[in-house]
């Protein structure tokens, strides 16, 4: 009699797979395997020979030795050469079901496992085919069978289907192509994989940093959330540290695990001003540094006038920015005499500068500039200020950004 073999990516898949078997009966139940690869990182060129398996072994300790223990890496070799001693031993009269969804580490392990497993009869559980209930009852497409409950795995499981021969062949084909890429990093985009550069994910590790210290294990975990990719909590701590080296992050504490030190991007409030402007401007008796913003006929004036002086000029359309060495802002902004805006005392977490160009109604270009404050503590907004074609300022909503 035939038997079922499930294969599945993962912990957190395997754990939920086997709580659904040991709890119900089912047709399907049968042994569960964790191909416990991450196809998302890693040198996969010639994984299938000798050679190219041990210099995947080697980055991947590489990663490991960094973010971790040394001996963390023994249990993770050794797992990692069984498992593809146990899939390429199945019985060959086994029925063998690939649980998958739409994340790259599970798209480049399905091809590679079609490839592994060719001549075997295959059938698939496409988990982001279906959507499901979270405890909410809001109904959401998983990219993974990790992101789903043990009691949804009933109705997925009947969604079982056989990996008919075309599809088997195309994916074969896929792998063959993949495994003479020689990137370190993929992402899933459109439907594509896609081979990009090791510091794909450095930009969003810094957006997430402030100019304040907080937990890295923060910063990593809302990278992860905040990205469109599947992504491990091993390689963005890698990355972290990788910008640690650099000089662009920094850190205090022990570089043990990602919980043990703290991280913010490298500079301050004040070196940004001075870049943006070309100017710079004295400190006061109090700490505070001042910049004074006027726009005329479109034009962008910058003033450095130091505070004992300010009763010499006109004040009556300005934009007054104050900050200290510890990020502490404030702004007040006149237009025509009035006081239209005034914000004190609040820490910035973080600063940009944006430039955009774009038609206007008659079909003219237009370029904006503007400073995008993060302050402490507001939650999903930021702060616009618009410094030309002329000063506006706006709190926005963060989907709105991009």
């Amino acid at each position: 009699m035939s038997k079922f073999v499930h294969i599945v990516f993962g912990d957190s898949a395997e754990g939920t797979l086997k709580y659904f078997f040991e709890n119900n009966e089912n047709k399907f139940n049968g042994e569960v395997i964790n191909f416990r690869e991450d196809y998302s990182i890693g040198p996969i060129y010639e994984i299938d020979t000798e050679k190219g398996l041990r210099k995947r072994i080697e980055w991947v300790e590489k990663i490991l030795k960094k973010v971790c223990e040394d001996d963390y890496f023994e249990d993770i070799k050794k797992e990692f050469i069984n498992t593809y001693k146990t899939i390429k031993n199945i019985d060959k009269d086994s029925k063998i079901v690939i649980w998958y969804g739409e994340n790259i580490d599970n798209q480049v392990g399905l091809r590679h496992l079609n490839a592994l497993l060719r001549n075997k009869e295959l059938y698939e559980i496409n988990v982001s085919e279906s959507y499901i209930e979270d405890y909410n009852y809001s109904k959401y497409r998983p990219r993974a069978l990790g992101e789903c409950a043990p009691e949804q795995i009933g109705h997925l499981i009947s969604t079982v289907k056989k990996l008919e021969k075309e599809k088997c062949n195309c994916l074969i084909d896929d792998w063959n192509v993949l495994r003479k890429s020689k990137e370190n990093l993929r992402i899933l985009k459109d439907n594509k994989i896609i081979g990009v550069d090791e510091s794909y994910y450095d930009k969003d590790i810094l957006s997430n940093c402030t100019f304040n210290f907080k937990k890295a294990a923060r910063v990593i975990g809302a990278t992860m959330g905040k990205s469109d990719q599947l992504v491990g909590d091993a390689y963005i701590d890698y990355r972290v540290r990788i910008l640690i080296e650099s000089g662009k992050v920094e850190y205090r504490g022990k570089l043990e695990t990602m919980r043990d030190f703290e991280v913010r991007v490298s500079g301050n409030v004040n070196e940004f001003f001075k870049k943006l402007f070309k100017k710079s401007c004295q400190v006061d008796e109090e700490g505070f540094y001042h910049y004074l913003l006027e726009d005329k006929e479109n034009n962008l004036m910058v003033d450095t006038t130091y505070i004992t002086d300010w009763n010499k000029i006109d004040l009556s359309n300005k934009l007054i920015l104050d900050y200290n060495k510890n990020n502490m802002f404030s702004l007040i902004w006149f237009k025509e005499g009035r006081d239209l805006i005034s914000i004190n005392d609040t820490l910035i977490d973080n600063i940009e500068h944006k430039i955009e160009v774009y038609e206007d109604e008659n079909g003219e270009e237009v370029k904006t500039e503007a400073i995008i404050i993060f302050l402490e503590n507001v939650i999903d907004k930021y702060l616009e200020i618009q410094i030309k074609p002329y000063i506006r300022i706006v709190f926005k909503n963060l989907d709105t950004m991009y």
